[in-house]
């Protein structure tokens, strides 16, 4: 199977049928965890494994492989189907080098296979809100960045020329917690700038759909990092340029996850 081709299949039906891929679709907000390691999935590993909640009508935002649930005494029932992930694994060697032995490390890529909780018999009941981090450490973490921000206005958005972020108040929203959907948003464009990961390039529409798409990405992501739900209303032009690309390209989102993964990476490196 392409895993690449189908998860932009089941990307392009859902936009297709008005549903925002990358949204969490649980109303408890929070990144897919592996029931076992308690590691939380990342990437377009978490598109791929809210999509198959979605669509499957699961309620469980807990995963295992199969031998993980055989080993914590569950059973994964016949004629489930495994979810596919993709897995980084590392492999070093070593060679010769002028005389010397150098190691040398290497990374690829494989696709693992994994199952959601409502798919095993025998597993304890467990609660189905991971830890996530508190609403008050996001402060913090803007703070951090030493992006400028500024508060005025109707408008949320990112100045690249002049480098801040505009946003209105908060108590220009219906509740704090919208917020800072719309902060994540512009924070994952302020990475962008030329000074930082120098990922902006609006020359042309595809281009901005693209940067777009990777802020909404990464907003969703640190969202579900700290629990909050978010509404998405994609502009129906970004949609449909999404559309676009994604039919003519099977790595597109994978570029676009990348991207949005690189930007939080950023934020949280600070």
């Amino acid at each position: 199977m392409d895993i690449r081709q189908n998860l932009t299949d089941k990307i392009i039906l859902a936009l297709e049928k008005g549903v925002t891929p990358w949204k969490c679709p649980f109303e408890k907000t929070t990144l897919p965890t592996n029931l076992k390691t308690k590691h939380k999935y990342s990437g377009v590993n978490t598109i791929s494994l809210w999509l198959t909640s979605l669509f499957s009508g699961y309620t469980s935002n807990y995963w295992l492989g199969f031998a993980q649930a055989r080993d914590i005494g569950g059973r994964v029932r016949k004629g489930e189907k495994g979810t596919p992930i993709i897995v980084c694994q590392t492999s070093r060697k070593k060679v010769e080098e002028g005389g010397n032995d150098e190691e040398v490390i290497s990374r690829f890529f494989k696709t693992d296979y994994v199952f959601n909780a409502d798919q095993i018999d025998g597993l304890e009941a467990q609660e189905e809100n991971p830890y996530v981090k508190p609403v008050e450490e996001i402060d913090l973490l803007v703070s951090k960045t030493g992006a400028n921000i500024r508060h005025q206005g109707e408008r949320a958005y990112f100045n690249l020329e002049n480098d801040f972020i505009n946003m209105p108040l908060k108590s220009k929203f219906k509740d704090e917690q919208k917020y800072y959907p719309t902060l994540f948003h512009e924070l994952i464009h302020w990475t962008g700038h030329k000074n930082r990961l120098d990922r902006i390039n609006s020359k042309d529409k595809s281009d901005r759909a693209f940067e777009e798409l990777i802020a909404e990405i990464g907003s969703s992501f640190l969202c579900a990092e700290y629990g909050i739900s978010v509404d998405i209303e994609n502009t129906a032009s970004y949609v449909e340029s999404w559309l676009e690309c994604l039919k003519q390209d099977k790595n597109f989102i994978f570029k676009a996850s990348g991207k949005a993964s690189e930007a939080i990476n950023y934020i949280q490196g600070i």
